[in-house]
């Protein structure tokens, strides 16, 4: 079975050939269509898309270093396991490092990127494409930790943004939960207006506790933890 017409007329932020590539094989990961340990052909891939292999192959190291896929020298390229370890990670991680840069940003906030918070938790409160909301979640929590003024704290807190996708895919797709996560948005925007640097830092915290928490259960739940050696060919 091909996964081609899933692919095909997915929205593409970045208008280059390569850039269309690591859109539509990122959006397949986080919607299903390749499945955790599915074996990428590159091959295949570049067929279905109407490319050549080399964007192909860059598409996938590029989404390697997401962490969406795994690169295994001569075995091949395989989509990457959902995994509780993995998640408890990257959680951990975007727990100690994003309340502090929101906190640290929240200073030089102004006007502008308030209007722009409150546009975005109106849009997260209708939108229903989990990508769509994916993308507007980003933008709502980047107006406070884009001015935090630490370059390499911001670059750390967007790649695990990033590396956390398909985990919080998950969560709107299957699990559910938008209602706690639109109120832990109201908290933070609320915090934020009120200029509570320490306030913003903890309902941010918070925001990011909770859901690390709330996809863990469903992974252990349901026994998502898929073992490297169930391996499936490119459909």
């Amino acid at each position: 079975m091909s996964y081609t017409s899933s692919l095909i007329g997915a929205a593409a932020p970045d208008a280059s050939v390569d850039g269309r590539i690591v859109t539509e094989l990122r959006d397949a990961i986080l919607a299903g269509d390749l499945v955790a340990g599915t074996r990428l052909n590159q091959a295949d891939l570049a067929t279905q898309l109407g490319v050549s292999r080399i964007p192909v192959r860059d598409a996938l190291q590029r989404l390697a270093a997401e962490g969406l896929v795994e690169i295994r020298g001569r075995a091949g390229t395989f989509v990457s396991a959902l995994s509780v370890a993995d998640l408890q990670e990257l959680y951990e991680l975007r727990e100690a490092v994003e309340p502090l840069a929101a906190r640290l940003g929240l200073p030089n906030v102004g006007r502008a990127q308030f209007l722009r918070m409150e546009q975005l938790h109106r849009q997260l409160a209708e939108e229903q494409d989990p990508r769509a909301w994916m993308r507007a979640n980003a933008a709502f929590h980047a107006q406070l930790h884009a001015s935090a003024g630490r370059p390499r704290m911001i670059a750390l807190v967007e790649h695990l943004r990033r590396l956390t996708d398909r985990y919080l895919h998950l969560h709107l797709s299957v699990i559910g939960g938008l209602e706690r996560l639109q109120d832990e948005h109201a908290q933070i925007l609320d915090a934020a207006r009120r200029r509570d640097p320490a306030a913003v830092a903890e309902c941010t915290h918070v925001h990011l506790a909770t859901s690390h928490e709330f996809v863990l259960s469903y992974l252990l739940e349901h026994d998502l933890e898929i073992p490297p050696a169930e391996l499936k060919e490119t459909p």
